[in-house]
């Protein structure tokens, strides 16, 4: 007991004297100049502004009127529950996200078509590096990991993926491609225009001003299997795909806390999309109207 005690002892005493050092090491360049020296309050800024060096987490929680992946819809007369949890350091993330029907009637279910009844049927895992090589160029590479219900699917799904994007004055450019390397083999591409516009409103119930997101993209299917994606004429599935317009107003209603309604449009893109988004969605429709909300924070 007493060698505990003076083990115990030891490491608050170990703790203290670091954390003092850490503290002064922080304070020192601040306290060697006084109120008054040249260069104070531009140091006394710096350090204010300065973002502490620790991983960043977010977390966010969608509810949709449907959930629409890659323009097919994989729910239908539903709303469902969409969570995602993000944490970041020095450019590597690793999310999880998930998504939960609230009644699920997938007609083209292996096990039991039309279930009608609410269900976790999807979890997905990405681990991801992002890095800006030169000024306004991001580029991005990572590996997904799609945990999907055995009523949805046969098996799981694995992906590698690289996007880059490229700021401009006006909006945002970016390009993606997608690799399924598990039981469906093919290439999934993306373009994408993005804009972030802070609106001229300040509202005391807000912690600040807010903002409209707007996005579009386009993308296109370029499928090695025959039966992944069934053509009306027996071919491999390579074609333009999907369109989707989407807009978000960012409401920041405390400090850490910001919710944003939100809508999609989702579109095929003709030619042979028209026959695989209608026949792959659990609605029937290649189009799709998607309304919903999210609420999300991030520390």
């Amino acid at each position: 007991m007493a060698r505990l005690r003076i083990i115990f002892w030891r490491n608050i005493v170990a703790t203290l004297v670091v954390g003092m050092l850490v503290i002064g090491g922080s304070l020192g360049p601040a306290a060697a100049l006084a109120p008054g020296d040249p260069g104070y309050e531009e140091q006394i800024a710096k350090e204010a502004t300065a973002k502490p060096d620790r991983p960043s987490v977010d977390f966010s929680v969608d509810m949709l009127s449907q959930y629409i992946f890659r323009g097919i819809a994989f729910s239908r007369h539903s709303v469902v529950f969409q969570p995602s949890f993000t944490i970041g350091y020095k450019g590597f993330s690793a999310n999880i996200w998930g998504n939960f029907d609230t009644n699920e009637r997938n007609p083209y279910g292996l096990i039991t078509p039309n279930r009608n009844a609410a269900k976790w049927n999807e979890t997905d895992l990405t681990v991801s590096y992002s890095r800006e090589v030169i000024k306004n160029l991001t580029l991005q590479g990572g590996i997904i990991y799609y945990a999907l219900d055995s009523n949805t699917a046969g098996s799981d799904s694995f992906e590698v993926f690289g996007t880059a994007s490229y700021a401009f004055p006006w909006f945002d450019l970016s390009f993606e491609v997608y690799r399924e390397v598990a039981n469906i083999p093919g290439w999934y591409l993306v373009w994408g225009l993005s804009k972030s516009i802070e609106l001229p409103v300040e509202l005391k119930f807000l912690a600040g001003k807010p903002s409209l997101d707007l996005k579009a993209t386009w993308s296109a299917e370029l499928s090695n299997s025959r039966g992944a994606f069934p053509t009306d004429d027996g071919s491999k599935y390579n074609s333009l795909n999907a369109g989707m317009i989407y807009a978000g107003l960012n409401i920041p209603v405390h400090t850490h806390i910001t919710i944003t309604p939100k809508v999609m449009f989702w579109y095929n893109l003709g030619g042979q999309s028209n026959y695989v988004l209608r026949n792959a969605s659990w609605d029937g429709t290649p189009n799709h109207i998607v309304g919903g909300v999210s609420a999300s924070t991030s520390f």
